[in-house]
């Protein structure tokens, strides 16, 4: 069993709580952040910072504690460690840990992990501030054919659980469509971990 990363079970539970049209005022950019793809944004917007850490960048050594646009994907995500918990925290006592009618949370995770794992990809491993369409972030891959088209349905899924109002086809039937797509990123090793 994979060890789970911070970002997709936090991402996950935002993306639960949007598909099941709770009132998200109070954490309003946060989930615009991430509902965009946003994650420089989204990290700075909840803004703790890690206690230590050292990266070296370009022959120089760095101790800065908040996330860097040039940050690479790994150090970020460290970095965002403790905002990220702290942000959780407080989602989980304003809505409480609650469960979906039609998606486990594993299903969200993976839709998480399936989301930033191709957008950092697509930015050559880096969190980038450049606000790209999921759809433009998958062109941009090197796929083709049937197999870019299965990565469109997975982004099509994700899409559905952002603003599920617009829901297309059956949940069951996205989820089998989402599934395809996360096995076909993992078999191309698309995946960050």
């Amino acid at each position: 069993m994979k060890e789970k990363l911070i970002i997709e079970v936090v991402v996950g539970f935002m993306y639960k709580v949007t598909k099941n049209g709770l009132d998200v005022s109070k954490f309003n950019d946060e989930f615009a952040a991430i509902r965009h793809g946003n994650y420089y944004d989204f990290f700075n917007l909840i803004g703790k910072q890690v206690d230590f850490i050292v990266s070296y960048n370009n022959g120089e050594i760095s101790r800065l504690k908040n996330v860097l646009e040039e940050d690479i994907s790994f150090i970020a995500l460290i970095k965002a460690g403790p905002s990220l918990k702290y942000f959780y925290t407080r989602c989980l006592n304003e809505y409480g840990d609650f469960a979906d009618p039609d998606l486990t949370n594993n299903d969200f995770e993976r839709a998480a992990l399936f989301e930033l794992s191709l957008r950092m990809h697509s930015n050559n491993k880096r969190l980038s501030r450049e606000r790209e369409t999921f759809e433009q972030v998958i062109d941009s891959l090197s796929m083709i054919g049937p197999d870019k088209e299965v990565l469109h349905q997975g982004r099509r899924f994700i899409n559905q659980i952002k603003r599920p109002e617009k829901l297309k086809t059956s949940w069951k039937q996205g989820l089998e469509n989402f599934n395809k797509a996360y096995d076909l990123m993992v078999i191309k090793q698309l995946t960050i971990i």
